[in-house]
């Protein structure tokens, strides 16, 4: 497996970047509650650590700083889904003490993918203005972690044994990874040093069927890209601002009432994209349409941003498509809010509108009520 671990710094100055930014990308970068990555991490944070406070306060004592679990350890994403596992139980003390317990007497607890580097073999380190960039490039680490993340995978994301595999950076595809890193900060400094916050790892795929990119809840601050996604830094930067923007959201709804109590996506009303009518899923659940409007308004404001500097009218073209698909997903979703958004959600989709539609004028400065 690969793993290259981002740690970086928030409020990077602009000055860096472009002097004319997308206004969208100011915007997207600035809400307290809904965008500004130290806000929502550290809320995420705090609900673990109270979650073991509540819930197991023998089994995991609390050390020198309060604190019953370290910041590095609760946000590292093999313990990350365990946690998130016991937050879904929270309803059945019984089952969520056992989620916790199983956690603090495993082999999870204490081990860190980002630290075993004596089990890689190789270690590097990728420094950027406000970022370190740890890359750890052995593709089959034999340390029980690793192979709980790969697992995790499997169950997840995977098309198959046979059909993807997670696979290694080669020095190629690492200097590409860094140039991208870089594109992305000089494009959009303050919003993808916030992005890439959520990301604490970025994994290579590849096989026949491998997909271009992809993240799920399950497998927490994991951003999954192809290789032959690894081939130029405009398309891995494309991929990462993507998959960063999932994870946002996902981290986001850890906390907030995105969704209504009752919301099942099993049993969701579902919306239909023009552009997957003849797609074997031609329709999607509101929490797949919101997802997705999330990010298409992102990169119809990345691709604005990057056809103004390149001066690529390809580019051009993106942000329409973009903007079209975030315009129908943010409208179809809408016609459902009341019923399947929770309060902070409902406040989320009209601060995301909010933004899109001003994306053109001046910044857009929406500090909506948000309710937990």
């Amino acid at each position: 497996m690969t793993f290259i671990a981002f740690r970086g710094k928030q409020g990077m100055s602009s000055d860096r970047g472009h002097c004319m930014q997308e206004p969208a990308l100011v915007t997207l970068a600035e809400h307290p509650a809904f965008a500004q990555s130290a806000t929502i991490l550290d809320r995420l944070y705090e609900t673990y650590d109270f979650l073991l406070e509540c819930v197991a306060p023998d089994i995991l004592p609390v050390d020198s700083a309060g604190r019953r679990i370290s910041r590095d350890t609760a946000l590292e994403p093999t313990v990350r889904h365990e946690l998130d596992e016991a937050l879904r139980r929270i309803r059945d003390p019984r089952a969520c003490t056992a989620e916790i317990a199983s956690l603090a007497y495993g082999p999870l607890l204490g081990e860190k993918l980002a630290t075993e580097e004596e089990c890689a073999g190789v270690r590097q380190t990728v420094e950027l203005p406000g970022h370190r960039v740890h890359l750890l490039t052995d593709p089959a680490l034999p340390a029980e972690v690793h192979r709980a993340f790969e697992a995790l995978f499997r169950r997840h994301l995977s098309a198959g044994a046979g059909a993807d595999t997670l696979t290694g950076l080669t020095a190629e595809r690492t200097a590409t990874l860094r140039a991208a890193v870089e594109l992305m900060l000089a494009t959009a400094p303050d919003l993808c040093t916030g992005l890439l916050r959520h990301a604490r790892y970025v994994i290579a795929v590849d096989g026949p069927d491998a997909f271009d990119s992809a993240s799920t809840r399950e497998i927490p601050g994991a951003a999954f890209v192809a290789v032959r996604c690894m081939q130029t830094p405009e398309r891995l930067a494309e991929a990462l601002v993507h998959e960063c923007v999932h994870l946002r959201l996902y981290d986001l709804q850890a906390t907030r009432s995105v969704f209504a109590p009752a919301y099942d996506t099993a049993t969701a009303p579902t919306v239909a994209p023009e552009w997957h009518r003849t797609s074997q899923v031609s329709r999607w659940p509101v929490d797949r349409a919101l997802a997705a409007a999330h990010v298409y308004v992102h990169l119809c404001a990345w691709f604005e941003q990057r056809a103004h500097d390149s001066g690529n009218p390809d580019l051009g073209q993106s942000a329409e498509t973009a903007s079209f698909r975030a315009t129908s997903l943010l409208d179809k979703v809408a016609r459902h809010a009341e019923e399947c958004l929770g309060p902070a959600g409902r406040d989320f989709l009209h601060w995301l509108t909010e933004v899109h539609r001003t994306r053109s004028g001046p910044p857009a400065r929406v500090h909506e009520r948000v309710t937990s």
